[in-house]
């Protein structure tokens, strides 16, 4: 919800000429001044410079080719009763008709590549259904304003479901409205709160993008088209572009570049300045914010059909089809950086332990477990040990020996991680007695993993099959390999 107080502030503040060039593009004329202040706008929250150019030309366009409704009464405030009667579903099947190309992919091609001059003409149209729509390559943001304002957005459709994707902007609209409703806000206070108000209050592209990197967790693949602008992209060591990608990626990882023909090669390494995050209205659907572009000395196809390491990897074999958003394993990211001479962070576990005995179930916590959680990923306030926990009518437990990731409160208790410490493990009757132990609290917890650790090592389950099978085990001494490490960190690291 917004706080009426600040908003109002707003409204008799900075947001005052917000909402009266919304007002006066909905009901009276897209005017330079509308095209300038959105791109300025979009310039705060959005990272991708193009994007914003881009939106700027398509507003430009509308402006010459729109016809406004002269019935639409210009101070008329109740919009709802302009559109009384009018169906959003109908009017977008209307819409779709219109621009229906060939096929489904091809309306969706275009209505993705012309969002901003569509969505806006929707708008002017039928004010009080559609909302323009300025996130392009910036779902991400619009998720985080929804987050904060207790927005309920709609569930995005999957990536092979080309026609939903395209009306989950109609699903989109619906959400934002009832909000508009929730919060007595007009049509234009609605437009200035989602672009203006809100981005500002969330901090823009500092809610996203990572200027202070962490030590990178992964590493991953992707390819760049050498005849265009993707491989004058590298020249720039500030340059910070969207990019597809896993949506696995975490900020600080490591991005290889292949640029393909008539390059074909691996040609420069960046660094992911944003988490990975879906956007269904990118058509590649997986989106991240790289940037900090390194050239390094290239390996054409050739030579890395030819390594001896790089020749096995499965996206070589499949001759780099596919290959934007393919993890590779830390040791094979770390030969590429030894092979290119690159200058850039590599993938290591620096996880040291002792292998002697421990004498209590304390020393293993101490000198094993916290290792192992700061490794990965978890400061000492996002981890809590022996939680109290309340069961049925004033009993309590004093479970379990870690959780990582807790949120607890009054009768609710969760975590993404649950830790049972061991002096030692010798034999499986013992390790199954441990994994019982440990089952029951993460039920609890609503864990999605349970692990064991002991002197001999740790163990991890997971809740898809009621913590049963181990998912993955390894003794401290193989953690030190950064490939195993990198398995247990992909399961249980902080996200």
């Amino acid at each position: 919800m917004i706080n009426p107080y600040i908003w109002e502030l707003y409204k008799n503040a900075e947001g005052k000429k917000v909402i009266d060039i919304f007002r006066e593009c909905l009901y009276s004329k897209i005017s330079d001044e509308y095209i300038d202040t959105i791109s300025n706008l979009r310039e705060y929250y959005c990272a991708n410079s193009s994007a914003v150019e881009v939106a700027k030309a398509d507003l430009s366009r509308l402006k010459q080719n729109i016809r406004y409704d002269s019935s639409v009464e210009k101070t008329n405030e109740d919009v709802d009763l302009y559109i009384a009667g009018e169906d959003i579903d109908e009017c977008f099947t209307d819409f779709y008709n219109q621009i229906f190309e060939k096929d489904e992919k091809d309306t969706f091609l275009y209505f993705i590549n012309t969002i901003e001059y569509e969505t806006t003409r929707l708008a002017i149209m039928w004010p009080g259904l559609f909302v323009p729509y300025y996130f392009l390559f910036n779902y991400n943001v619009l998720t985080k304003i929804a987050e904060t304002f207790d927005i309920t957005l709609p569930e995005i459709p999957l990536k092979t479901d080309i026609k939903g994707r395209m009306w989950h902007y109609v699903e989109l609209c619906k959400s934002l409205n009832n909000f508009r409703k929730e919060n007595n806000l007009s049509v234009y206070e609605l437009c200035a709160f989602i672009y203006d108000f809100a981005p500002k209050y969330i901090g823009g592209q500092k809610s996203y993008i990572i200027d202070d990197l962490p030590e990178p967790r992964g590493a991953y693949f992707i390819g760049g088209d050498g005849n265009n602008q993707d491989s004058v992209a590298e020249e720039d060591e500030n340059n910070v572009i969207r990019w597809q990608c896993s949506p696995d990626t975490r900020a600080g990882d490591m991005i290889v570049m292949y640029l393909r023909t008539p390059i074909s090669a691996i040609s420069s390494i960046w660094r992911a300045r944003s988490v990975g995050f879906i956007d269904p209205f990118f058509w590649y659907y997986r989106c991240t914010y790289i940037g900090n572009p390194v050239k390094v000395k290239r390996i054409p196809i050739d030579k890395i059909k030819k390594d001896k390491v790089l020749k096995e990897l499965p996206i070589v074999k499949k001759n780099m089809q596919g290959i934007n958003g393919v993890e590779i394993k830390p040791s094979d990211y770390n030969y590429i950086v030894e092979k290119t001479k690159a200058n850039v962070p590599k993938l290591e576990s620096v996880f040291e332990v002792s292998t002697s005995e421990y004498a209590s179930e304390k020393a293993v916590e101490d000198a094993l477990i916290k290792p192992i959680i700061k490794m990965l990923g978890y400061d000492e306030n996002e981890y809590r040990q022996q939680i109290y926990i309340e069961i049925g009518n004033h009993n309590y437990a004093l479970i379990p020996d870690f959780v990582l990731a807790p949120s607890v409160s009054k009768g609710h208790y969760s975590g993404y991680v649950i830790i049972e410490a061991k002096r030692s493990i010798t034999t499986e009757k013992q390790l199954e007695e441990a994994k019982t132990q440990a089952r029951s609290y993460a039920k609890i917890m609503g864990a999605k993993y349970s692990s064991i650790a002991s002197q001999e090592g740790i163990w991890v389950t997971s809740s898809k099959d009621d913590y049963s099978k181990n998912i993955f085990s390894a003794s401290w001494d193989e953690l030190k390999n950064e490939d195993k490490f990198h398995v247990l960190q992909q399961l249980l690291g902080n996200m």
